[in-house]
């Protein structure tokens, strides 16, 4: 978890200007569907549009305690208010190989 002072929490409230520096704001939403998307080509993108983002560690600070259900927030992915390492394809994984050969 990223530790912020008080001070900078309280700079960094929802609704301060200074989460209008956010990257991820758009007026139209145009970026909802991809920081909320199951593709994994998407969050790739949400996550790069995260890495440059001035309210990074803010945003992240925020998600983990709110313990966001799902989406991109502060560049983790979150799933059932946890981060995850990394995110699956859907569907059924490849066969390994390896295991068919030595069985």
């Amino acid at each position: 978890m990223v530790a912020i002072g008080k001070a900078e929490e309280r700079k960094f409230a929802p609704g301060t200007p200074e989460w209008g520096l956010a990257r991820c704001r758009a007026a139209d939403a145009s970026l909802l569907e991809l920081f909320f998307s199951e593709d994994l080509a998407d969050i790739a993108k949400a996550k790069t549009i995260c890495a440059a983002c001035p309210v990074q560690a803010p945003c992240l600070a925020a998600a983990e305690s709110r313990r966001e259900p799902w989406g991109v927030w502060g560049g983790e992915l979150f799933a059932n208010g946890k981060v995850l390492a990394l995110k699956r394809r859907r569907g059924r994984p490849p066969k390994n190989e390896q295991s068919q050969l030595t069985a």
